[in-house]
């Protein structure tokens, strides 16, 4: 179904991928990182007991002109400074709109507020222009060359950083809009960012191997992993509910993990997240139950970092070892 709709959008990324192929890793490591808004994972032993150093935290683009979010964002960061965890910092729309449409930053003031964040966390040397940026409720998604120039911003302000430019949700649509990023911004990305959920749901690598094929340089799976509960919400109601069970999670979180050998240029994965909220209101795809009981996906990846050695996947001419 997945394929049939991404089909017409990216049909020619298709072609590009026949005539040139995927180059096939031939001994390489794939860091294997979180991404979790709460600090006390740094401080879970069975956090620590993984290995995993690489750690991606969101927030609002605005976060220091708010004091909720800065001291969320301030106690996050000392926890992880303490654990030792290397942060990909991620922005996304301000802390006063529920959507992006109002509150989307000018290229100065998102300058002013990217330098603040520089100098507030000057060990922080991995950043996130802007969260699944083409997601289709969001401004962004029908302006990207907008994202483009808050990529420029921060590429030509944070010189030897590792900023990815745009971070894409893997729905259709998607290779359209890398495209009109790409025709937007001054600066050429090393990075691209991947939230390849739909291909993981699905167990295909389809979305993943387009975005290898269309753009040059490295992509971090920013955001992936497998999901027990989804819901959309409407005035705080919930319109439509979607549930797995916690061992389909798992295996989506192995496929994830597969992923990272598809492709030479893939760089890190980043699954999403660590221990479920109490009460869910849109989403659930923690590792770690609410009552702090380790789900399936915790063995996955233990099992997993226990033959690589580290909190990474090993590839072998392109196939999970």
């Amino acid at each position: 179904m997945v394929r049939r709709r991404l089909a017409g959008a990216l049909g020619s990324a298709l072609v590009l991928l026949v005539l040139t192929g995927t180059p096939a890793a031939v001994a390489r490591t794939v860091p294997i990182g979180i991404g979790e808004q709460q600090p006390s994972v740094f401080s879970d032993p069975r956090w620590i007991r993984l290995g995993m150093v690489h750690a991606r935290y969101l927030t609002p683009w605005d976060t220091l002109a708010n004091r909720r979010t800065r001291g969320e964002l301030d106690a996050w960061m000392a926890a992880a400074r303490s654990a030792g965890a290397r942060v990909t910092l991620s922005f996304r729309h301000g802390h006063r709109a529920r959507r992006d449409a109002r509150e989307f930053p000018t290229p100065a003031r998102f300058k002013a507020a990217f330098l603040g964040s520089r100098r507030r966390y000057p060990d922080v040397r991995s950043y996130i222009v802007w969260n699944e940026a083409n997601h289709p409720l969001s401004y962004s998604a029908h302006h990207p060359r907008r994202v483009a120039k808050l990529f420029d911003v921060a590429a030509r302000n944070c010189h030897g950083c590792r900023i990815v430019g745009a971070d894409a949700l893997d729905v259709t649509g998607m290779l359209a809009w890398v495209r009109a990023f790409l025709r937007g911004a001054h600066e050429r990305p090393r990075i691209w960012g991947l939230h390849n959920y739909v291909g993981v749901r699905e167990r295909q690598s389809f979305s993943t191997r387009v975005l290898l094929a269309a753009v040059r340089g490295r992509i971090w799976c920013t955001e992936t992993g497998g999901w027990l509960v989804r819901q959309k919400l409407k005035r705080g109601r919930v319109m439509q509910a979607f549930h797995t069970s916690a061992h389909q999670a798992a295996r989506a979180t192995r496929f994830a993990l597969r992923l990272a050998c598809v492709g030479r240029r893939i760089g890190r994965i980043y699954l999403y997240n660590w221990q479920a909220p109490w009460r869910v209101t849109t989403w659930d795809s923690g590792i770690i139950g609410p009552r702090g009981r380790p789900r399936p996906a915790y063995g996955v990846l233990r099992r997993q970092f226990r033959r690589s050695g580290s909190a990474s996947v090993r590839c072998r001419h392109g196939v999970l070892r």
